[in-house]
C-alpha cells in the first residue's frame, strides 16, 4: 500500500507541474528594455546628494503660480509620481499594448497603451530613449478612481542629453473627492 501512495504522490506532482504555464525565454531585447524604477532610484540618490538649485512653479486653479528657487527639495517625494508610471513588473504588461519605433536619429520611442477593460493606473506611457538606451523623455497619463476619490495626471520628464540626468519635469492634474470640488493643479520644475 505504501508503494501505491508513493506513486500517487509522484503522479500528483507531475500533474501539477504539467499544468503550470511555461516561462517564456528572456530575449536580448527584453533584457535591454529601460527600467524606469531603477533609473529614478539612482536619480533620487544623486539629487539628494547634490542638492541642485531648482526653479519650481506651482499653480492651482484660479491662482497665480507660486515660483520659487530652492535647493531644499525632498527628491523621494518629488519623483514618486514618476515611479507610479513604471511598468517594469511583468504582471502589469499584460494590461497594455506596446509599440516600438526607431526614429530617424536612431532614438527609440516605446509606447504603452492600456487595454480598454484594464483597471491599471497608467493609461498611457511613452518613453523616448537615445540610441544607446538612455532616457531622453517620458510622457504619461495616470488615472485613479474609486467611489471616494478621482485623480487624473499628465506627467512629463526630460533629461539632459549629455548626462542623462533629469533636467525638467511637469505634472498637470485634477483631483476630486466624492463630496467636494475638483482641484486643478500644475507643477513645473527646471534643474
Amino acid at each position: 500500500m505504501a508503494k501505491y501512495k508513493h506513486l500517487l504522490f509522484v503522479g500528483l506532482l507531475l500533474a501539477t507541474v504539467a499544468c503550470e504555464r511555461p516561462v517564456p525565454p528572456v530575449s536580448d531585447k527584453a533584457e535591454a528594455s529601460f527600467n524606469l524604477t531603477t533609473y529614478l532610484q539612482e536619480q533620487k540618490q544623486a539629487l539628494q546628494a547634490e542638492q541642485p538649485m531648482v526653479l519650481k512653479s506651482v499653480a492651482t486653479q484660479g491662482q497665480e503660480p507660486e515660483i520659487k528657487e530652492t535647493s531644499n527639495v525632498d527628491w523621494e517625494d518629488e519623483l514618486t509620481v514618476f515611479e507610479q508610471a513604471g511598468l517594469n513588473r511583468p504582471s502589469l504588461l499584460e494590461y497594455y499594448t506596446k509599440q516600438e519605433q526607431v526614429l530617424a536619429d536612431g532614438s527609440i520611442a516605446i509606447e504603452y497603451n492600456r487595454l480598454e477593460d484594464a483597471e491599471a493606473q497608467v493609461t498611457y506611457l511613452r518613453l523616448l530613449l537615445s540610441p544607446n538606451g538612455q532616457l531622453k523623455q517620458l510622457n504619461a497619463r495616470l488615472q485613479d478612481q474609486n467611489i471616494i476619490f478621482y485623480s487624473r495626471r499628465s506627467i512629463q520628464l526630460s533629461t539632459d542629453p549629455q548626462t542623462g540626468d533629469i533636467a525638467s519635469y511637469r505634472v498637470e492634474g485634477v483631483q476630486k473627492m466624492a463630496f467636494g470640488d475638483s482641484l486643478h493643479y500644475k507643477v513645473a520644475a527646471n534643474l
